[in-house]
């Protein structure tokens, strides 16, 4: 009984472990992360990039930087609503260098037409003006803290994860100081722990051999005879 309890419990970590690698990814609003500007007076380029949309067919968005670091030099419409080519209404309404921040939008005219997948929806170009480190943030233009992404019918706002694009001086983090190498790192060790506990209880409970317990039940069963 307790070694199919164990096969059990292997069994759903492994289906666990095989959702959370196989599980559709959600919806990210991320901007790009440079590094090494090290220069005042430098061009750096932003992509704001849509992954793993179901459906979008507009955004509405806040956009802040630190005007200490990074002055804003122009904006342009990304090619990912592009590809349909159908017209949609690119729009900056209104721009505060002062604060560092703008709100802008994107939406198709026509009904029922939308994107889906992966691709660059915005493309901020930017002046440094001092070294240092500024990061790039999204927000809703009411307040909220995310943008705004309607789905494919424009009524409803599609739940996303938001990574805030990144202007620096310094050099990248070293690869194992990534959240995807982290997630990776604790759902190969779930994994492992896992597997060596079967393996263990395994070696501490062996199977008695099919020969020897043949035998024990073809023993006869003796019964104490009648006192007379």
């Amino acid at each position: 009984m307790k070694r199919k309890l164990l096969f059990v419990v292997i069994a759903v970590l492994i289906s666990v472990l095989a959702y959370l690698y196989l599980r559709p990814a959600e919806p990210i609003l991320s901007g790009d992360r440079v590094y090494d500007v090290t220069g005042v007076g430098e061009t750096v380029l932003v992509n704001v990039t849509l992954t793993n949309v179901p459906g979008c067919s507009g955004w509405n968005m806040k956009l802040t930087w630190d005007p200490y670091y990074i002055q804003l030099s122009g904006v342009e419409e990304g090619p990912f609503f592009k590809t349909r080519n159908i017209s949609s209404l690119f729009h900056v309404t209104s721009v505060d260098h002062a604060m560092g921040k703008m709100i802008l939008a994107d939406v198709f005219l026509a009904k029922d037409v939308f994107v889906q997948g992966t691709g660059v929806i915005l493309t901020v170009n930017f002046t440094t003006v001092r070294v240092g480190t500024s990061t790039i943030e999204f927000g809703s233009p009411s307040g909220g803290t995310q943008a705004s992404l309607g789905d494919a019918t424009n009524e409803f706002t599609i739940d996303h994860v938001e990574v805030a694009g990144l202007i620096s001086n310094e050099g990248p983090p070293p690869i194992w100081a990534s959240t995807d190498f982290q997630s990776t790192l604790i759902i190969g060790e779930v994994a492992v722990l896992g597997l060596a506990s079967g393996i263990i209880y395994l070696r501490a409970h062996p199977r008695p051999p099919r020969i020897v317990k043949k035998r024990e039940e073809q023993q006869p069963t003796i019964y104490p005879q009648d006192q007379e």
